[in-house]
């Protein structure tokens, strides 16, 4: 795969990239980019700019007037999903989720109303000096478990199953969507697939004229050091800024940022005195020292070693705790019989987990509903949101 695939034609032709929302790149409409159109004004340059079917959001043309864009029965696609549509006389932009009368409003709002950490690169292709194209991409991100050579000399990709055997009856959503399930089966040409890619990388996706895109997200391995849900992420001695609103959708949720970090935090793995290390996952730029979005994290050939590290511990804390058989002394900490049960079958049921050859995927799901079993869901946010309910061991014990 070259980089022109991946980041358009006319490398050479551009006056500037921009991180939206990321440190202090900030926005495209920000007075900083006003010297890059001719109008001196940001504002003004990208509205004229996308009249004139100049502003592509992965390969694609923003309609630049409300009578190309009524010709199109399923709206503006992204990833063949709909980003822009029109019904009941409003138009309605997916990324804002925003309803605008306006048709001018609601192409503005689609072509500036990105989310943090992807990448817009402003093109002067008739060499006066300013900005006449502007091209954005829109990537998401899935961890890649199995990789299949179709007869047709395409490839089809999928992520890991979550399936009866690794889950809870009543656990939340463990996916928010389906792209590279066995659902659809997206076929991907050859000449579109990075062919760095291995089962367990963390990938990045979007669709282009081209087809499915398919690249080997930009990868950090070390030691996690800390870090705080939403907001940053420490390798070694590297911090990173989180982005907000990012779709991590196609990840596992254990395997996204905030909830990777709240897992392992809990648990003592952040720092450790071992040689263990995570990846955490980004997109690329066309700057190799900036970072675009953090897209995940994955715990590669050290999963399975977390998971038993945390078996460790939710057995140590099963051992420190008594169960009211009515020997109880006053000043101890205590469960009641049916919560001590529940714990310990959880933590055979992850224990068994454990005596399989599963891709790392599982052994990070597996940590996170550890996780749950001790802590429940009380801070963890992203848990809340997706319907993991369940309340934790430490909340069942009681001092006589």
């Amino acid at each position: 795969m070259t980089d022109q695939l991946y980041y358009g034609k006319n490398k050479d032709k551009i006056l500037c990239s921009i991180l939206i929302n990321m440190d202090k790149d900030g926005k495209i409409t920000d007075e900083q980019y006003n010297k890059y159109f001719k109008s001196n004004n940001s504002f003004e340059g990208v509205k004229e700019i996308i009249k004139k079917n100049k502003f592509f959001i992965n390969g694609f043309p923003i309609p630049g007037t409300e009578e190309e864009f009524l010709k199109k029965t399923n709206g503006y696609l992204i990833n063949k999903k709909n980003w822009l549509t029109y019904s009941n006389g409003k138009y309605k932009v997916m990324q804002s989720k925003k309803d605008f009368d306006n048709f001018d409003d609601a192409t503005f709002q689609t072509a500036t109303g990105f989310v943090a950490g992807l990448e817009v690169r402003l093109y002067d292709l008739d060499n006066d000096k300013y900005a006449d194209h502007i091209e954005m991409d829109y990537v998401e991100s899935v961890i890649i478990n199995d990789i299949i050579k179709n007869k047709d000399g395409t490839l089809s990709l999928y992520r890991s199953d979550i399936d009866e055997e690794f889950i809870w009856k009543n656990d939340g959503k463990r996916f928010d969507e389906d792209s590279f399930s066995k659902k659809w089966n997206e076929k991907i040409e050859i000449k579109n697939f990075d062919s760095s890619i291995k089962k367990g990388d963390l990938c990045l996706f979007m669709y282009r004229p081209e087809g499915w895109i398919i690249k080997r997200a930009k990868e950090i391995k070390g030691k996690l050091i800390d870090g705080e849900d939403h907001k940053f992420y420490q390798i070694g001695d590297k911090k990173f800024q989180d982005a907000m609103r990012f779709s991590r959708d196609n990840i596992i949720i254990s395997n996204r940022c905030g909830e990777f970090l709240n897992a392992h935090k809990y648990f003592g793995f952040l720092n450790m005195r071992d040689n263990s290390e995570v990846s955490l996952w980004f997109i690329h730029s066309l700057d190799v020292n900036r970072y675009g979005a953090p897209c995940g994290f994955t715990s590669g050939k050290f999963g399975r070693y977390f998971l038993l590290k945390a078996i460790e511990y939710s057995k140590k804390k099963l051992d420190s705790i008594k169960v009211d058989f009515g020997d109880v002394e006053k000043g101890q900490k205590y469960v009641n019989r049916r919560e001590n049960e529940k714990f310990k079958n959880l933590i055979m049921r992850a224990e068994k987990i454990c005596d399989n050859n599963y891709p790392s995927e599982i052994y990070d799901y597996n940590v996170y509903l550890l996780y749950f079993a001790n802590f429940g869901t009380q801070s963890d946010i992203g848990a809340k949101f997706a319907g993991f309910n369940y309340t934790g061991f430490d909340s069942q014990i009681q001092t006589k």
